[in-house]
């Protein structure tokens, strides 16, 4: 609370031509502009000790633009599928089921928890399957699967929007300078964002025309210790792909073994898991009473602030979680054989059937808390729910102060309060018990809120200073 005593000594400072004039009238100011510019100087230099507050800087330091899109940039190249890349017969990124937009997980995360086989690869998904499939047509269809589900390239929401050199960083010569600051930085925005989604395009196709060159040099090539051995098998594809399952999610089919719910045991391929997430930070739902009046989110406590954990989305058990359990019979790609080098063995064939045929109702192990260390939970590839909530709950104290500051402003301006219409009684040599006592009450009414403004903006200053402490 030491920052509480210097922003009581600014108020005191901003008041004390005032608070000497209330109990002697020759030195009190008459001027009631000067009285405003006072009390003026004191609400604004409770806001600039409150905006440079060192725990503030901190913990949300305000990055540049171009910090911010290079963030950006570097979060897209890490959801490029790319085909050397794999774990298992499956991939670090999405296979493009859902839009980039919904893709706001930490992919560095992730893809860590892929390679150490605790949360199931992304797979590229069949539309359909048909156990009536031979091994011939299985193969044909599965090396016809592109590495990425084709995307738009030209969506509604980018049309006339120029994007101008995409291997030129600095893109302020595009926006329209004539607009307002307020519009240009709307269109800079819809800018960057037009020429991110078309580099995304570029990278992923870069790859799949790479991935594609490589199947066909391989076709060519009759001595298989000469090929890629970054692509898969025909062994790898048909092992990982003649027994299909079924996503509840999104209905497409992926090889076995997916993910499972860590609750209530129901499977769930990675690239839905990464779609469930806790909802927005909100105050607690309250029944609302008719009788009283409706209470404004800006008018709350901001620490009544929560954030609720992401739920089940067969079960509605909180908490969600997901457990993997990697195939024993192959283990290729990242931290194990390569994927060209792949061979089933009969016997090994004739096993995963039997597993295969006795793990379609699930895993046999039961339900787990999510404090397992096999469970992987929403808000792990999440880590900065915590961070978030905390920014919205300053964000919400610092509104609420400044509105109390407008508020008090608002009241010296104002012609029909009662400090501006009392001060033409001050021209009296005497003064008046009367008028003395409705000048000073409105004043000290004034003097307190600063005080009650001064403590709120300290208090709002220490919890930045103590979240920036746990934060580093």
């Amino acid at each position: 609370m030491g920052n509480a005593l210097t922003k009581l000594d600014e108020s005191e400072n901003a008041f004390k031509g005032r608070s000497a004039s209330i109990g002697s009238g020759s030195t009190r100011p008459t001027n009631v502009s000067e009285r405003r510019r006072r009390m003026h100087m004191g609400i604004s230099n409770n806001a600039r000790s409150r905006t440079n507050s060192t725990g503030s800087q901190l913990m949300y330091k305000k990055k540049s633009t171009r910090e911010r899109d290079s963030m950006k940039e570097s979060f897209a190249k890490q959801l490029v599928v790319r085909y050397n890349e794999s774990v298992d017969g499956g991939y670090l990124a999405p296979h493009g089921c859902y839009t980039f937009e919904k893709l706001d997980y930490d992919p560095s995360l992730v893809r860590s928890l892929i390679t150490a086989r605790k949360l199931a690869p992304f797979y590229i998904p069949l539309q359909d399957f048909d156990e009536s499939w031979t091994r011939e047509e299985l193969i044909k269809i599965v090396d016809g699967l592109p590495l990425h589900a084709a995307v738009n390239e030209n969506p509604e929401e980018f049309e006339d929007t120029p994007i101008g050199n995409l291997k030129v960083q600095n893109i302020d010569e595009l926006v329209d300078k004539s607009l307002s600051k307020k519009e240009q930085r709307k269109q800079r925005s819809k800018i960057f964002k037009a020429r991110l989604h078309r580099k995304r395009i570029l990278w992923q196709e870069q790859e799949n025309e790479a991935f594609l060159e490589q199947k066909l040099e391989a076709k060519k090539e009759p001595n298989p210790s000469k090929r890629n051995l970054a692509l898969p098998s025909a062994d790898l594809n048909h092992t990982i792909y003649k027994k299909g399952i079924e996503c509840p999610i999104c209905f497409l089919y992926y090889p076995e073994p997916l993910n499972y719910s860590r609750c209530c045991l129901q499977p769930i391929c990675t690239e839905c898991f990464v779609q469930i997430k806790r909802g927005d930070p909100h105050f607690p739902h309250e029944e609302v009473d008719p009788t009283k009046p409706v209470t404004n989110d800006d008018e709350k406590d901001p620490n009544l602030l929560i954030s609720e954990p992401a739920s089940c989305a067969y079960c509605a058990t909180p908490n969600f979680g997901v457990t993997y359990q990697p195939p024993e019979n192959r283990k290729t790609g990242i931290g194990g054989t390569p994927p060209g080098s792949y061979k089933a063995a009969h016997d090994e064939e004739k096993a995963s059937v039997s597993n295969r045929s006795g793990s379609e109702e699930g895993p046999k192990t039961p339900s787990k808390s999510p404090e397992d260390p096999e469970v992987v939970t929403s808000d792990m590839i999440r880590p900065d729910w915590k961070a978030k909530l905390d920014k919205e709950r300053l964000r919400l104290a610092r509104r609420s102060a400044n509105a109390t500051a407008i508020h008090v402003s608002n009241q010296l301006v104002s012609p029909d309060h009662p400090s501006r219409r009392d001060s033409t009684t001050d021209s009296g040599s005497i003064p008046n018990a009367r008028s003395s006592r409705l000048v000073t009450n409105p004043m000290v009414e004034l003097e307190n809120q600063m005080v009650e403004q001064a403590i709120r903006l300290s208090l709002v200053d220490e919890e930045e200073r103590k979240n920036s402490q746990v934060h580093r």
